[in-house]
């Protein structure tokens, strides 16, 4: 009987280790070189992996198998920014971001088709869910992106899951994935350049917390009472902002480093004088910086953007009062690339927007 193939990159290292050992009798040090040959140098055909026993090879490659990323179209903004839209197994589709910035390149990657979250200035959250992704469909997005990069002559040092999707709500595939990124013999990347970003999923957060697993963090906030936060992210009914704030404090974070708090603007509604002022009361004693997103009014939710003066107003003020903040100005608005508008029309019969029926321990519960 034929034994069914294996995708190599939805093992983690740990693993990978475990496999070898129990059904190639295979060594720790075999792990290594194999990440060595995919992860460093991009080599996927085993008969290029010289250093490993003809045998093994002929063995591994039975066994083994890297799908490609499958790029169904790519669009390029006026200010450099590109966007991905890549088929993934059923025919799905989910979008990736190469997002220019002033001194790099920042690669935005979806870890769901869809989203559950619902956050009403969110187009993707318009589509319902329909699955989460698996740790290789989140990895061949890197992969197509550093391939499809090498013809614009660059790549990106950062890569955030902000894309389509709650990271959190897709714990497993999305652990594995920065696992395999952060790994030292994997992509090599520094987990300071590897952020997760959550809408606000508690559980997760503190179960990320306490899983070793080094990565950034990122916390949509988006409001400073619990009735306005409700309003446009219905997670809040779940984990208020208290819960909420109570999981940033108790979150690790290394020498110099701070949970990033991500602030939509949303013209109006949670951008008064009075939200600057109490946003300082809720981020004072908390180890975070505040990213202040104004909003991009051509996701046509009916939200409004901020005056741009304002926008200055806020952050000075937050550094002002000891906050620090940054303005992270929409990139990719002409390609619909820009923050809250990433959606596809995969999902050929729309999924009402809910939130996803969640055990305790923050892990989705059987249908």
């Amino acid at each position: 009987m034929t034994q069914a193939t294996l995708d190599f990159y939805n093992f983690s290292y740990s693993e990978l280790v475990e496999l070898l050992d129990k059904e190639f009798g295979a060594t720790k040090f075999r792990a290594n070189q194999m990440f060595e040959w995919v992860y460093r140098k991009g080599v996927t055909d085993f008969e290029q992996m010289t250093n490993i026993g003809r045998d093994l090879r002929e063995r591994l490659s039975q066994r083994f198998v890297f799908p490609k990323a499958r790029i169904h179209d790519r669009q390029i903004s006026t200010d450099g920014t590109r966007k991905y839209l890549f088929e993934v197994e059923g025919g799905d589709l989910v979008e990736a971001v190469m997002i220019k910035q002033l001194k790099r390149m920042t690669l935005c990657v979806s870890s769901q088709v869809g989203c559950a979250m619902a956050c009403s200035f969110c187009r993707t959250g318009t589509m319902g869910l329909k699955r989460s992704l698996s740790t290789s469909e989140i990895l061949r997005q890197v992969n197509g992106v550093i391939e499809d990069a090498k013809n614009f002559g660059d790549s990106f040092s950062n890569i955030v899951f902000m894309g389509m999707g709650e990271p959190l709500h897709n714990y497993d595939g999305v652990t594995r994935a920065v696992r395999n990124l952060t790994n030292s013999i994997g992509y090599g990347m520094s987990p300071r350049k590897v952020t997760v970003s959550t809408s606000g999923l508690v559980p997760q957060m503190r179960k990320l917390a306490e899983s070793g697993v080094a990565v950034s963090l990122a916390v949509s906030l988006n409001a400073t009472t619990d009735e306005t936060r409700t309003e446009v992210m219905p997670v809040n009914k779940r984990w208020p902002i208290k819960e909420l704030l109570a999981a940033v404090k108790d979150f690790p974070v290394g020498p110099r480093k701070k949970v990033t708090i991500e602030y939509v603007m949303l013209g109006g509604l949670n951008d008064t004088d009075a939200d600057m002022k109490r946003l300082v009361g809720l981020m004072r004693g908390l180890p975070v910086k505040v990213n202040l997103i104004p909003y991009n009014d051509n996701a046509g939710l009916g939200f409004n953007s901020p005056a741009r003066d304002w926008v200055f107003t806020w952050q000075r003020y937050l550094n002002d009062h000891g906050i620090q903040a940054f303005i992270r100005w929409s990139k990719g608005a002409d390609i619909a690339a820009a923050c809250g508008q990433l959606a596809t029309d995969s999902r050929k019969e729309p999924r009402p927007s809910r939130l996803p029926v969640l055990q305790e321990d923050g892990q989705q519960a059987a249908a």
